[in-house]
């Protein structure tokens, strides 16, 4: 392998415009979901009230994006290919009080350059319009055209110039759902726009023009999640908050699905999520929440981030003060006071305040509070390692002696005694039980010292090692009654792509609509906690980590949920002949030291140890 030639002196020249323009798509053009989001806001820029989207092979065949914005003029649109090229600011002051959503002038030029590029558009004052071609970054013809009022763009094969980003994009399913994902924010900030998503010739949703937010939510989140949220409305310091977020009582749907608009763009920033982690008062799971902070443009600089998804603002304080009051005002965690609005009741919704624009959020309708199950805890995964470091004990205090102890030999660890069991996988020569307590911990003798052993964490280890060799055959459990599983669209599109998977993992599931599925098994060790939440949680797991990671981790999930369900059905263990079986068992385990969750099954404590504390040379 040829390293960087680091330190050889080079001529400083200037690059030519089609590598420019490429590294420039590198900031601007992640993947396909990043030109649809730069293409959709351009088009409301324009006042486009009518978008659609039409996506091919997850937008690395076809990216088109129609509107029927204002449109361009022949010169407006060859201008447009040129960098730093832009309709939106005109001098540095724009810069610090922006109002559009694009303004570097990159977009366009940086998408041509990287794909097969098609522009067509006329204005109002056109009688025809304009289409341009361009091909990797270089304009191939200019012609006239008939076109509505309006703009289309077509961006075919994408970093078809530069194969070495191709070969990073994902599967055409996952580029898709993160198209839809991007869409979904843009829908929810703007509900008054037209917006339409096709992909591969099926339409995926068709937004009517002048929907509410209420409408947006139902449409796009589901309409589970929208009976848990309650309605957010503050304004403090010029800043002025608004939107949903899920009751503390609510139940867990699935993932989470939170969405933060900075003055409408869909962007966040570090003391946002902070203010959200430091009120929200579950720390087993995070809130859903469509969150819209309104102020001043002045007072927040977008420029911070090439793809624009993080902002900063000039008083963060004010900002954490506004968020953690709405929130805890919309939970009724504190009465904050509140002079501009009167907090939100259950009965009677508040209305958003003047100072919100007209899109902002319509109150969702009160339901009745639901109780909310018990969050799965984190698997630990077993360590491979054979030893272990025990903790040890501090030293108990003693009350002072008045004359010095007298010498005592040094214990001596007694010889192997013919009961003694000898330890597999145990880093001890043999152990031997003492004594079985009532409080369910046993005694053993071993050539070191003594060891300490929780029953209940020994008996978790043992069962989740036998669990974990039949967990490529897990138990499946049939459903008297086949449940039907309502989904959110995100959470819709991920089981969908993994019903195989989910199969694989014991599951008997099956989609009946396009956001709707009938399950009727459930694994043995899973059959208490509800499908709402668990399988949208393993379709998570398979879409961040891979499939075959993400069904290891379930397997281990499952073994390390059934062996705790095992544990807790078994009887105490009270004689010294079934501790013995157990221990035998116990020094076959792979990891006998601690439970799948990391918790220790024995500790212990040395001759030297008991030396040292009883004072003893």
């Amino acid at each position: 392998m040829s390293l960087p030639s680091f330190g050889q002196r080079r001529a400083v020249k200037k690059l030519p415009e089609t590598v420019a323009n490429q590294i420039a798509a590198g900031e601007v053009v992640e993947r396909p979901a990043s030109v649809v989001k730069e293409l959709v806001e351009n088009a409301l820029d324009a006042a486009a009230t009518r978008i659609t989207v039409s996506i091919e092979s997850g937008g690395t065949k076809l990216v088109e994006v129609e509107d029927n914005g204002y449109g361009m003029s022949r010169e407006d649109a060859l201008a447009a290919l040129e960098r730093q090229a832009t309709s939106k600011i005109s001098d540095s002051e724009d810069i610090v009080q922006i109002n559009t959503f694009g303004f570097r002038g990159e977009a366009i030029p940086s998408i041509a350059s990287v794909s097969r590029f098609t522009l067509m558009t006329r204005c109002a004052e056109a009688e025809s319009g304009t289409q341009l071609t361009a091909i990797g970054g270089t304009l191939e013809d200019v012609s006239e055209t008939g076109h509505p009022i309006g703009t289309t763009l077509q961006i075919r094969d994408l970093f078809f110039n530069l194969p070495a980003r191709r070969k990073f994009l994902r599967a055409p399913a996952t580029e898709l759902s993160r198209i839809r994902q991007a869409l979904t924010a843009i829908a929810l900030a703007h509900p008054h726009v037209a917006l339409r998503l096709r992909a591969d010739g099926k339409d995926l949703f068709r937004l009517p023009e002048g929907d509410t937010l209420d409408d947006r939510i139902r449409t796009l989140l589901g309409a589970p999640l929208a009976r848990t949220l309650t309605t957010i409305q503050h304004t403090e310091n010029e800043v002025s908050v608004t939107g949903y977020i899920s009751r503390v009582d609510a139940p867990a749907l699935g993932t989470p699905e939170q969405y933060v608009f900075v003055n409408h763009r869909p962007a966040t920033a570090a003391q946002i999520q902070y203010a959200i982690r430091e009120v929200w008062p579950l720390r087993d799971r995070r809130p859903s929440l469509v969150l819209f902070i309104d102020l001043p443009p002045e007072a927040v600089d977008v420029n911070v981030h090439p793809a624009k998804r993080e902002v900063r603002f000039r008083h963060g304080n004010r900002v954490i003060d506004a968020v953690t009051n709405a929130i805890a005002q919309a939970l009724n965690l504190f009465q904050a006071p509140t002079p501009q609005v009167e907090p939100p009741t259950p009965s009677q919704p508040s209305q958003p305040p003047r100072s919100v624009s007209a899109v902002a959020p319509a109150p969702l309708s009160p339901v009745t509070p639901l109780p909310t199950p018990q969050a799965p805890r984190p698997v630990v995964p077993p360590a491979t390692q054979q030893h272990i470091h025990f903790p040890t004990p501090p030293p108990a205090p003693f009350p002072p002696v008045s004359a010095p102890p007298e010498r005592i030999a040094p214990i001596v660890p007694p010889a192997t005694p013919p009961e003694a069991q000898p330890m597999g996988k145990v880093n001890f020569a043999w152990l031997r039980i003492a004594d079985v307590l009532e409080s369910g911990y046993w005694l053993v003798i071993t050539e070191q010292g003594y060891v300490t052993i929780d029953a209940s964490a020994a008996l978790e280890r043992i069962a989740y090692e036998r669990f974990i060799k039949q967990a490529h055959q897990p138990a499946t459990q049939p459903l008297l009654i086949p449940e039907t599983l309502e989904l959110s669209p995100s959470d819709a599109d991920r089981v969908s792509r993994f019903l195989p998977e989910l199969e694989a993992c014991g599951f008997g599931i099956s989609a009946f609509s396009s956001n709707t599925f009938l399950v009727d098994a459930l694994p043995v060790a899973l059959a208490e906690i509800p499908p709402s939440t668990l399988i949208p949680e393993i379709a998570v797991e398979l879409d961040k980590t891979g499939v075959r990671k993400g069904i290891d981790h379930w397997r281990q999930e499952v073994a390390a949920r059934a062996a705790a369900s095992a544990v807790a059905r078994t009887f105490p263990i009270k004689t010294r002949e079934a501790a013995e079986l157990l221990l035998r068992d116990l020094s076959q385990c792979a990891m006998p030291y601690t439970t799948p969750r990391g918790r220790p099954v024995m500790i212990l404590t040395t001759y030297r140890e008991l030396a040292r504390r009883f004072q003893r040379n």
